[in-house]
C-alpha cells in the first residue's frame, strides 16, 4: 500500500508538471501567433489527429491491451505476453500508419471544409498543408500508447508520466527561438519531432525489462482476438465525454453562440484539475487491478474498494476548494487576454455546476476501468450509451431557464449517475466495494463540508488580496484542515497519509 501511495504521488506529480507544460505551449502559441489565420490553420491541423487519438486509439491500448496483457503475465509465461504485445504492437501501428496515409492523401477537402467558409482559400490551403505534416503523429502517439501499455503493465509508471514533456518541451524551444526564421511550417515540423522523440523515451526502460520490440502479425492469435473484442465496447465508454462535449457545444451555439467559448474555457480548467489526479491514479491502479483480475478476485475487490475510497478522500475536499476558487483562478489565467470579465464570470458559473461531477467523474473512470481488467466491456458501454442520453435530454429540458448552466449541469449529472449505476452493479459483484468504504464516505462528507465552511470565511476576509497569494493561502489552509479534521474523525486515508508522513521525516532525519 506504501508503495503504490508512493508511485501515485510522484506520477501525480509528474503529470501536473506535463500539463501545466501544455498550458505554457498554448498559452505562447496564441501569444506569438495571436488570432491570425496562421494561428487559426495551426491550431485546426493540430487538433484533427489530436481528436482522433483521443476518441480511438488511445482508448483502445490503454483499456483494451492492458487487462489482456496481464492476464497472460499471470496465467501464461513472459515470453508468451511478450509476443501477444509485439503482435497488438505491430497491428497498432499498422493500422495508425494507414490512417495516417489516409489523413495525409485527404487533408485538403478536410482544410476546405473547415476553413473556406471562413478564411478562404489560402487559410484552407495552409491548414491542408499543416495537417499534411501533423496528421502523422496519429502514427506516433499509436506507437507511444502502445509502449505505455507494456510499460505500465510491467511496473513502469513515471516515463508515462512524462510522456507530453517531450514535444511540449521541443515546441518551447521552437517558439522562443526559432518561430521568427521559420514560421508556423517550422513550428509543424517541431511539433512532429517532439511526437517522434516521444517514442524513443520508452525504448530504455522497456529494454530494461526485458521488452524489445520485434514486428509480428498473427491474426489468429486468441489473446489478439480477446483484444480486438474488448475494443468497440471500450470506445463506445471512451466515447462519453467527447460526445457529450459535442451535443453541449452543438445545442449552446444555437441558443448563445458567444457562451461556448466561455463553456470550453470552464470544462478545460476542470479537467485539468480533476482528471491530473484521476488519471495519475488509475493509471497506477488499473494494470494491478487487471492482474489481481486474472489472479485473484478477492484481492481484486480490496484493492478496487481502497482505490475508491482514497480517490473520494481526495476529491471531495478538492470540488469543494475548486467550488471557492474557481472564478479567482479563471480571473488569473484568462483575464485580460482571451475573455472579458464578464466572460470570466459566466464560465464561473458554468464551473460551479460542472464541479457537482467531480466526484462522479472519478467513479466513472476507475470503475470502467475495473469492468474491463475483469474483461467487462458491455456494463460500461451501456451505462455509457444512456449517460449520453441523459446529457442531452437534461441540456434541452434546461437550456431556455439555465442558459450555460444547463450543459454544465447535464454534463455532471450524466457522469455521476453513469458512476453510481456502474458502483451499484460492481457492488453486487463484489460487496465488500460499498461496505468497505461507506462509514469513511459519510466522515469525508462531513470534513469536506466542515472544510468548506472554514475557508469561505476566511475567503471574505483576505478577498483583497492578489490573485496569487489569494489562491495559495486558501489551498494551503483547505490542506490544513481537511487534514486534521480527518485525524480526529479517524478517517482511515487520513491515518495511513499521517503514518507516512512521520515515517518518511523520520528516515530523512
Amino acid at each position: 500500500m506504501e508503495k503504490s501511495l508512493k508511485t501515485i504521488s510522484v506520477v501525480m506529480m509528474l503529470v501536473l508538471a506535463a500539463k501545466i507544460s501544455g498550458l505554457i505551449r498554448d498559452v505562447l502559441i496564441l501569444r506569438y501567433l495571436g488570432t491570425t489565420a496562421d494561428a487559426q490553420a495551426f491550431t485546426l491541423a493540430s487538433q484533427i489527429p489530436r481528436n482522433f487519438m483521443d476518441a480511438a486509439f488511445a482508448a483502445a491500448i490503454s483499456a483494451s491491451f492492458i487487462p489482456v496483457f496481464n492476464s497472460y503475465l499471470e496465467r501464461k509465461t513472459k515470453g508468451e505476453a511478450f509476443a501477444l504485445a509485439n503482435n497488438f504492437i505491430t497491428l497498432m501501428m499498422i493500422l495508425a500508419l494507414t490512417a495516417s496515409i489516409i489523413g495525409f492523401l485527404v487533408a485538403g477537402p478536410i482544410a476546405a471544409a473547415h476553413l473556406m467558409s471562413e478564411g478562404g482559400a489560402e487559410s484552407a490551403a495552409l491548414m491542408g498543408n499543416l495537417l499534411r505534416i501533423m496528421i502523422f503523429t496519429i502514427f506516433t502517439t499509436t506507437t507511444a500508447f502502445a509502449f505505455i501499455g507494456v510499460l505500465q503493465s510491467l511496473g513502469g509508471f513515471y516515463i508515462p508520466s512524462i510522456m507530453s514533456l517531450v514535444p511540449n518541451a521541443i515546441v518551447l524551444l521552437y517558439l522562443l527561438l526559432f518561430l521568427d526564421r521559420f514560421g508556423v511550417y517550422g513550428l509543424a515540423i517541431a511539433f512532429m519531432i517532439g511526437n517522434i522523440l516521444q517514442i524513443a523515451i520508452f525504448v530504455p526502460p522497456l529494454r530494461k525489462r526485458k521488452f524489445v520490440f520485434r514486428p509480428v502479425v498473427a491474426l489468429r492469435d486468441p489473446g489478439l482476438r480477446q483484444i480486438l473484442r474488448l475494443t468497440p465496447m471500450v470506445l463506445v465508454s471512451a466515447w462519453l465525454f467527447p460526445i457529450n462535449n459535442l451535443v453541449n457545444n452543438a445545442l449552446l451555439s444555437n441558443h448563445r453562440p458567444e457562451a461556448v467559448v466561455e463553456l470550453n474555457v470552464a470544462n478545460t480548467l476542470y479537467l485539468v484539475v480533476t482528471g491530473f489526479f484521476v488519471l495519475s491514479v488509475t493509471n497506477v491502479l488499473f494494470p494491478k487491478l487487471s492482474r489481481e483480475a486474472a489472479k485473484d478476485k478477492s484481492l481484486f475487490a480490496s484493492t478496487l474498494a481502497s482505490g475508491l475510497s482514497g480517490v473520494t478522500f481526495i476529491l471531495l475536499p478538492m470540488a469543494v476548494g475548486l467550488w471557492i476558487l474557481r472564478e479567482p483562478i479563471l480571473h488569473l489565467i484568462y483575464y485580460g487576454g482571451e475573455l472579458t470579465a464578464a466572460e470570466i464570470q459566466s464560465a464561473s458559473h458554468a464551473m460551479g455546476f460542472l464541479i457537482i461531477g467531480m466526484l462522479g467523474f472519478g467513479l466513472f473512470t476507475i470503475l470502467s476501468r475495473a469492468f474491463f481488467a475483469l474483461m467487462d466491456g458491455k456494463t460500461p458501454m451501456i451505462t455509457s450509451v444512456a449517460a449520453i442520453a441523459l446529457n442531452l435530454a437534461a441540456t434541452l429540458l434546461l437550456m431556455n431557464q439555465m442558459d450555460i448552466a444547463a450543459p454544465a449541469l447535464a454534463s455532471a449529472l450524466s457522469v455521476t449517475a453513469a458512476g453510481i449505476v456502474m458502483l451499484i452493479v460492481m457492488a453486487r459483484r463484489f460487496p465488500i466495494v460499498s461496505v468497505q468504504g461507506t462509514g469513511n464516505f459519510c466522515k469525508m462528507i462531513v470534513a469536506a463540508l466542515a472544510m468548506g465552511g472554514c475557508l469561505f470565511a476566511v475567503s471574505r476576509i483576505i478577498s483583497g488580496l492578489p490573485a496569487v497569494f489569494y489562491i495559495g493561502i486558501i489551498c494551503l489552509l483547505g490542506i490544513v484542515i481537511y487534514f486534521s479534521i480527518g485525524l480526529m474523525l479517524k478517517i482511515s486515508e487520513a491515518k495511513t497519509a499521517q503514518s507516512l508522513i512521520v515515517s518518511k521525516l523520520r528516515r530523512n532525519s
